[in-house]
C-alpha cells in the first residue's frame, strides 16, 4: 500500500482569492474592471470552480460586486465609502486599543517597536501598508477579543484597499501620509505601554479620523465628537490638536491638502 503524503493538500480557492485580493489592493485590477471567471481561470491554469468560490470570498471581503448582468467588478470606493470604512474603524479600534492598553506588556511593546523601525525603512507603498495593517492587527489581538476582531477583519481589506488608492492618488504626498502615520502610531503606542485605557483609544481614534481628513478634506468636521476620543483631556478637534503638531501646523497642512484635492478634481 502507498504510504500517503505528508504534503497537505493545496486549497486552490484560497491561493486564489490571495493572489487577487493582493492584485486588487496593489492597483494592478483597477476600480470598476470586469473579472471574467474564464479569463482569470485561464490565467491561473484552473477551472472555473476555484475562481468562483475566491469571488464569492472577495465579494463578501467588499472588494468586488455582482451585478445582475452576472458580470464582477472591481469595487469602486467613493467618498462615502471610504468615509463610513474609516468610521467604522474608529468604533472598532478604539475599543481595541482601550482593551489592549490593560493587558499590554513590555513584549507588546517590542514587537511595536520593531514594526515601527521596519515601516521607517520600508520601500514602496506596499510595503508600508503591509506593517501598518499588521500593527493595528497587532493591537486588535492584544484587546483579547476575539469578537471585536472578528468584527475588524471584516472590513480590513476595504480600509487596505482605500488606503492603497489614496496613496496612489496622493502620488510624492504619500511619503508625506506615512511620516504623519508613523507619528500617529508612536502616539498610540506611547499611551499603550503607559497602561492608559481613554488615552489609548482617543488616540487611536485621532489617529485613524486624521487618515481620514488626509484621505476626503473636511468629511470628518464632526468625528471629533464621538465618544471615543473623550479619553483624551484636551485633545478637542484633533483638526487643531497639539497631539502631533501644533495648530498652526495642522491648519498649514489642513489648507495645503484641500487645495491639492481641489486641484485633482478640477
Amino acid at each position: 500500500m502507498a504510504e500517503k503524503s505528508s504534503q497537505p493538500r493545496r486549497n486552490l480557492a484560497n491561493e486564489i482569492l490571495a493572489r487577487l485580493r493582493a492584485d486588487i489592493i496593489s492597483g494592478i485590477f483597477k476600480p470598476g474592471e470586469a473579472l471574467g471567471e474564464p479569463v482569470l481561470a485561464r490565467r491561473f491554469g484552473v477551472s472555473r470552480g476555484p475562481v468562483r468560490e475566491a469571488m464569492i470570498e472577495l465579494e463578501r471581503a467588499g472588494l468586488v460586486q455582482f451585478e445582475p448582468t452576472g458580470r464582477t467588478r472591481v469595487r469602486t470606493m467613493e467618498e462615502k465609502d471610504i468615509a463610513e470604512v474609516i468610521e467604522a474603524r474608529v468604533a472598532l479600534e478604539a475599543m481595541g486599543a482601550r482593551l489592549a492598553a490593560i493587558r499590554w506588556s513590555g513584549e507588546h511593546s517590542r514587537w511595536m517597536e520593531e514594526n515601527l523601525a521596519a515601516q521607517e525603512r520600508a520601500v514602496g507603498v506596499t510595503e508600508f501598508r503591509k506593517l501598518d495593517a499588521a500593527m493595528h492587527e497587532h493591537i486588535m489581538q492584544c484587546g483579547g477579543n476575539q469578537r471585536l476582531e472578528a468584527l475588524w477583519q471584516t472590513i480590513r481589506w476595504q480600509f487596505e484597499m482605500a488606503l492603497a488608492s489614496v496613496d496612489r492618488l496622493q502620488g510624492r504626498q504619500a511619503t508625506d501620509l506615512h511620516r504623519f502615520a508613523i507619528e500617529g502610531h508612536r502616539k498610540v503606542l506611547e499611551a499603550l505601554a503607559a497602561r492608559e485605557p481613554g488615552a489609548a483609544a482617543g488616540l487611536m481614534a485621532w489617529h485613524i479620523t486624521s487618515t481620514l481628513e488626509w484621505t476626503v478634506p473636511g468629511i470628518a468636521d464632526n468625528l471629533h465628537q464621538l465618544p471615543a476620543f473623550s479619553g483624551v483631556p484636551g485633545l478637542g478637534d484633533w483638526r487643531t490638536s497639539g497631539a502631533l503638531s501644533s495648530g498652526a501646523e495642522a491648519n498649514e497642512k489642513q489648507t495645503a491638502l484641500k487645495k491639492h484635492h481641489r486641484t485633482r478634481r478640477a
